[in-house]
């Protein structure tokens, strides 16, 4: 029998029992929808988690931080350091290859003020370079420059949360706000960092807070020319503990070999943790498809059940091809197609029903919710497959069956 009527034979029979070949849909329609709408939220998550961390510009940055000596040697020679300074920023990106900027940091906490409306908040003293460490980006207007730098201006990059405070929407480049006692021009608002799945409390500080050049700082708040905090960023992340052992001893030989800083590698840090996840959603993935799997098994369960139900029901049909002249194989490919055709039905309607639910639960992620093409194939592979590994026996049994067999039921 060829393809073709067979076909046909199996679309007539799903047709004349409707109710019992949509329940027997029900668990394929389930179980595809479940891998592809598990597999794509993994990989929407894992999307998500990857861009918040972009965001955050952490990657490729050490901190250097002022740190009191402790050692009985240290502690004796510290006279000897002047501590960190802006200059010591510019001698480690001359110092190697490896380091391709670096940015001195001082704090101070102000009040901010425009109109009625105040806040108290980190101020956070810098210079261009900064912006270079941790790729940022002005929202509105533009970010610290060197001229602001060398001319001592007063004027302010506000965070984005902080213009949400202070000018509830209205434009915030060109206001003057006042910083404890002295005014500064705003000329730029800051970009949101991060996403609702990952943020650190540096940038939310830095989104609640305001920057404004290191000098300018230095000369109002005081502070002298030391700093708290040096930013470091690699060129790359291939070798990051060599880096490590480089910054370490450059600056102790800078420092006339007091150790008065302490040096953190957040890159490594980063690196580390984005392993960790993505091991941990690799674990995931695998735990949903197997239970989404579960729901694909039930719904081949359906199908043999149906065949079988099937089978006994068309007994008398299956003696009278085979009197004259039907041969065991057009038997066998009736039955597999009819497996088959359910299965693939199945995992079609599971897909659209999948793409349905992505697009609602994608309103929840600022990337969306694409569909996986992996989960997509996947799901439907695997259904058909079970589908035809349901209509093996039945169809085995159906072809096997001899045309006295049949027609005495």
């Amino acid at each position: 029998m060829v393809i073709g009527e067979s076909l046909r034979t199996t679309l007539t029979e799903i047709w004349a029992h409707k109710m019992r070949s949509t329940l027997t849909l029900f668990g394929v329609v389930l179980g595809t929808m479940a891998v592809v709408t598990m597999v794509s939220l993994i990989e929407a998550v894992k999307v998500e988690i990857w861009n918040g961390i972009d965001s955050l510009g952490l990657r490729g940055v050490l901190f250097v931080s002022t740190e009191t000596p402790t050692s009985n040697l240290d502690v004796k020679r510290a006279h000897l350091s002047e501590g960190l300074r802006r200059q010591d920023a510019a001698g480690l990106v001359e110092s190697s290859e490896q380091i391709s900027s670096a940015a001195p940091v001082s704090f101070s906490q102000q009040v901010v003020a425009w109109g009625d409306a105040s806040q108290s908040v980190r101020i956070t003293g810098t210079t261009r370079q900064y912006a270079v460490v941790f790729d940022r980006k002005a929202e509105e207007g533009r970010y610290i420059c060197d001229l602001d730098v060398e001319r001592r201006r007063r004027v302010v990059v506000i965070g984005h949360f902080l213009a949400e405070d202070l000018f509830h929407g209205r434009d915030a480049v060109g206001q003057w706000v006042r910083i404890g006692n002295h005014r500064f021009e705003v000329v730029g608002v800051g970009e949101r960092v991060g996403n609702e799945m990952i943020n650190d409390g540096w940038s939310r500080r830095e989104m609640e807070g305001a920057t404004i050049p290191l000098t300018t700082m230095q000369g109002l708040y005081g502070g002298g020319e030391r700093i708290p905090l040096l930013m470091v960023k690699a060129a790359n992340t291939d070798n990051l503990s060599q880096l490590f052992a480089h910054l370490k001893n450059r600056l102790w030989r800078q420092h006339n070999r007091v150790e008065d800083f302490e040096i953190e590698n957040v890159a490594q840090e980063i690196l580390e943790a984005e392993e960790q996840i993505d091991e941990q959603l690799r674990g995931w993935t695998i735990v949903l498809f197997a239970i989404s799997a579960i729901s694909l098994v039930v719904g081949g369960v359906g199908i043999f059940s149906v065949l079988q139900i099937s089978l006994a029901e068309r007994l008398y049909e299956i003696g009278l091809r085979k009197s004259i002249g039907a041969e065991d194989r057009d038997i066998l490919l009736q039955f597999l197609i009819e497996a088959i055709f359910l299965s693939a039905i199945g995992a079609v309607i599971g897909f659209f029903v999948a793409v349905g639910l992505c697009a609602f639960a994608g309103q929840f992620f600022e990337a969306g919710l694409p569909i996986s093409g992996f989960a997509v194939l996947l799901a439907i592979i695997f259904a058909i497959s079970i589908g035809l590994l349901a209509g093996i026996y039945p169809s085995l049994r159906a072809a096997r069956l001899t045309p006295v067999e049949a027609l005495a039921g």
